[in-house]
């Protein structure tokens, strides 16, 4: 058979969707066989599977020589595993011939599984792969790198909360000197206002006493 340099098994929107509504039956069936491949030399496949945003994508992965006569010790060769996202940005990558991979989807949409294969001779390729929903233990796919994520996670979360409260006393102390400053104004013009009230009350008495006299001056009264 004649291999495109990228070929992928891709997996439509209807299937996708039929998979995700019996994830929880298959949560309960053992793993199924994986998906197993030749990879050619500098030839790149990728398979690829839907998934929804936050969705963990985990599983795992063996390269070994196609042929049977040839030692599969030693490294790779240069051959890649890849994880990429929908926008082909790398969500992991490993050299080792094995390995388990365990992702989380930052959006909605194909995640691509790539084996590269630098090698001088063909590989096959064996893929497993699981979704969060289908994972029985999640404690095999909770590595290093995922608690290291939580923990950066609840630290962020901490310091938006106390960034939060340290707005809301702030907010408060505002608030009361705000209140006492209305207070302060409010007692102020109480006194500028009886100040006023006695000058014109005082204003008025003078403007009396001036007429009468000047009319008792002028002979009027």
């Amino acid at each position: 058979r004649a291999f495109s340099d990228v070929t992928y098994v891709r997996v439509s929107a209807a299937m996708a969707a039929r998979l995700w509504r019996r994830s929880l039956l298959l949560a309960a069936l053992p793993l199924a066989a994986g998906v197993t491949f030749e990879v050619a030399k500098n030839e790149q496949r990728c398979v690829s599977e839907m998934m929804p945003e936050k969705g963990l994508l985990t599983g795992d992965w063996s390269s070994v020589p196609a042929a049977a006569n040839i030692s599969t010790s030693g490294g790779s060769g240069g051959s890649v595993m890849r994880v990429l996202g929908p926008d082909t940005v790398t969500l992991f990558e490993s050299t080792e011939v094995r390995g388990h991979f365990a992702v989380t989807a930052k959006e909605n949409g194909l995640h691509s599984l790539c084996m590269t294969n630098g090698d001088e001779s063909a590989r096959e390729t064996t893929l497993h792969i699981k979704t969060a929903l289908e994972v029985e233990d999640h404690s095999l796919i909770a590595k290093k790198e995922h608690v290291e994520a939580i923990e950066a996670e609840l630290d962020r979360m901490e310091k938006m909360a106390e960034h939060v409260y340290d707005e809301m006393n702030h907010m408060r102390s505002r608030s009361e000197m705000m209140q006492a400053t209305d207070a302060s104004t409010r007692g102020r013009l109480l006194w500028v206002e009886i100040a006023m009230l006695c000058t014109l009350l005082l204003m008025g008495m003078w403007q009396i006493a001036y007429l009468k006299r000047y009319f008792q001056t002028k002979k009027i009264l």
